[in-house]
């Protein structure tokens, strides 16, 4: 294929009620889209939800227009970009800067998927026709809010397991009576990198609380303390922010820093280094799982795709729209039914309302 001009979009979207993690609050998920033109008339549409502020990873959104706009897009413009391997090479040069690079690769499958008529889950070698999805529930504005959210969430959507947002100070009481409330659920926590070794105390005792899992407790690219952390704890300690990379990956499983991963496509640089990641933690018997960064329903489906993938063992974190945002830039959400998507329904839905996608972009950037 040949790109012969893109354009680069900045889009708003409104939550529908703010998403409170260990590091800020959420109000307005701001996305950072692009649009492919090929030669033969062909769009791409690619998605890469990071922040506005580099509080999540360094990379954030304004410094992801800047690179797509002066490097990524004119690196590629008119040339013959036949496979994700070409593609890549184009790249290979910058460091980090994951989320613009996953823009522009998931622009790519998009348009690799119409010029094929194969879905994406068929190009990336996807089995499954079924995943398991579930909701992740953001802290309140105290303990007794954050209880009270939690309680309210698991009533409305009965999910089949939860995730719950801790920090300091809202960690060891929340689960406790979480857990009290549901002794059956399956529950684990999400500490977005707010604690330290120190913290050791709370780790033990939130290990004798019977969660699935306790994701990223410490610093966001340490893997050495995780490993010391792993070793002091029953409970399987889940990475996510440290691993940005296949490189990454492979040293948290040699370090024994984890038994399970998260794997955000766009934290790693892209759906097809996901998928070789996947292969390597499959490797070692490392299950894995799809992260979401409240993606609009286009990211959404991506996220569904690579999910199909043999490795993805569980519940996987794909944002739905009807759960955090207030609307969304596509023709009908995506179907879920007791905890569950199937994929080849979703797949029927990769239409943009072009309205909406007006409506929600505040800024559009044209390069060519």
């Amino acid at each position: 294929m040949k790109i012969k001009k893109a354009e680069i979009l900045k889009l708003q979207i409104p939550l529908s009620n703010p998403f409170r993690v260990s590091f800020g609050t959420i109000t307005k998920r701001e996305i950072i889209f692009l649009k492919l033109y090929d030669q033969s008339g062909l769009i791409g549409y690619g998605e890469s939800a990071n922040l506005s502020l580099p509080i999540y990873e360094p990379e954030f959104n304004d410094s992801m227009i800047l690179l797509l706009k002066n490097y990524l897009i004119p690196n590629i413009l008119n040339k013959n970009i036949s496979s994700i391997n070409s593609l890549e090479k184009t790249y290979n040069s910058i460091r980090g800067n994951n989320f613009a690079k996953t823009a522009l690769e998931s622009g790519f499958w998009h348009l690799q998927s119409l010029k094929t008529n194969k879905s994406l889950r068929q190009l990336w070698g996807g089995k499954k026709t079924k995943i398991p999805v579930a909701i992740s529930i953001g802290l309140g504005t105290n303990l007794k809010n954050s209880i009270n959210r939690v309680i309210k969430y698991i009533e409305t959507y009965q999910p089949k397991r939860a995730k719950l947002k801790i920090k300091p100070g809202i960690d060891v009481k929340l689960v406790s009576a979480i857990r009290k409330k549901y002794p059956n659920l399956p529950i684990f926590v999400d500490a977005n990198s707010a604690y330290t070794l120190k913290d050791i105390n709370i780790f033990k005792k939130l290990d004798k609380l019977n969660l699935l899992m306790i994701e990223q407790p410490l610093r966001f690219d340490d893997l050495i303390d995780h490993s010391i952390l792993q070793k002091k704890i029953k409970t399987p300690i889940c990475l996510d922010e440290s691993i940005n990379s296949y490189h990454s990956a492979k040293q948290a499983i040699q370090l024994k820093a984890c038994k399970i991963i998260n794997i955000k496509p766009q934290r790693v640089g892209g759906y097809w280094q996901a998928k070789k990641i996947s292969q390597l933690a499959t490797k070692y018997k490392i299950p894995v799982w799809c992260g979401g960064m409240i993606e609009s329903g286009w990211g959404q489906l991506l996220n569904c795709n690579i999910a199909t993938l043999k490795n993805f063992k569980y519940e996987n974190d794909i944002c739905l729209s009807k759960w955090y945002l207030a609307d969304d830039i596509l023709e009908k959400p995506i179907p879920e039914k007791n905890g569950v998507i199937n994929i080849n329904e979703a797949n029927k839905l990769f239409k943009i309302n072009q309205k909406k996608l007006k409506k929600y972009t505040i800024e559009k950037i044209i390069v060519k």
